[in-house]
């Protein structure tokens, strides 16, 4: 019997779409203790702070609306769903011009494409061999990480992209602000910010003090119109105070990017919802 590819083994070993891309704060380690918690039925699922999208991949619901700040983020998704071909194509050839070199000049040349494709190769070609699969961006908005010591980055998995275009056919993808989060009264709503005492420098704004006031605001709105919430942050007397009332359960989580250097590992997380 002939040896399966790499590809192939991938393709036989995993029927459902996971992230595609690396994403500091990935909820892979807790979903269990998320989709355990999900309501039973609601009508659209939002991700308001989509990165990898792990939450979503894993439930697969019905009817979504993905919504990140962050645009090359948003275009990436964006051109998985709508235009795959071209998107392997060009991930084919970073493949193969993969060294320093060639990094350096994807990483000059990122932020200044506007090709769907272009930019979305480049932003998981950049995301499979930085340093830690982190996004990060000076205040110009240019891309900053150094390339990872990895010998042979998988740049391309092409099984499961093919995977996620599918899962993401009937999703709605928007690049906005939390705050312009359409309101729906049966909606169910996943909130997964930069968490509070945490590195929050994803893209040149950054998400302090203020802006977790303003989420917690909007949950309060969305609580008040009958929707369903769910939120994961750090479990700070902070996120606490912005939440009395409203279910707070302790969870432990991998984390590996910490306010305070010697503490990254196994962490004390909170997911809040405002329903049994």
């Amino acid at each position: 019997m002939p040896k399966l590819t790499a590809e192939e083994q991938t393709l036989t070993e995993n029927t459902t779409a996971r992230p595609f891309i690396k994403w500091v704060g990935g909820k892979r380690s807790i979903l269990p203790e998320l989709t355990a918690r999900m309501p039973v039925t609601y009508g659209t699922y939002h991700e308001v702070f989509l990165g990898g999208g792990a939450l979503f991949f894993a439930v697969q619901p019905e009817r979504s609306y993905l919504s990140d700040v962050n645009l090359p983020l948003i275009l990436t998704y964006t051109a998985v769903r709508d235009q795959l071909e071209g998107l392997v194509a060009k991930l084919v050839d970073h493949s193969t011009s993969h060294d320093k070199e060639h990094f350096l000049q994807s990483r000059k040349q990122f932020g200044q494409e506007k090709d769907l494709t272009t930019v979305a190769a480049l932003f998981i070609y950049l995301n499979k061999t930085c340093y830690n699969g982190l996004y990060r961006v000076n205040k110009s908005g240019g891309f900053n990480v150094p390339m990872g010591s990895y010998k042979n980055p998988a740049i391309l998995d092409e099984p499961n992209l093919r995977l996620a275009s599918a899962a993401l056919q009937l999703a709605t993808i928007k690049q906005h602000s939390f705050a312009d989060v359409p309101v729906e009264g049966d909606g169910f709503y996943y909130f997964d910010p930069p968490y509070h005492c945490t590195f929050d420098g994803y893209d040149k704004d950054r998400f302090g003090d203020a802006e977790h006031q303003g989420l917690a605001d909007l949950c309060r709105k969305l609580n008040r119109a009958g929707a369903r919430f769910m939120v994961s942050n750090s479990d700070t007397p902070f996120v606490r105070s912005l939440y009395k009332g409203f279910h707070i359960e302790q969870v432990q989580a991998s984390r590996s990017v910490s306010c305070k250097g010697d503490q990254r590992g196994k962490e004390t997380e909170v997911i809040i919802r405002n329903y049994e």
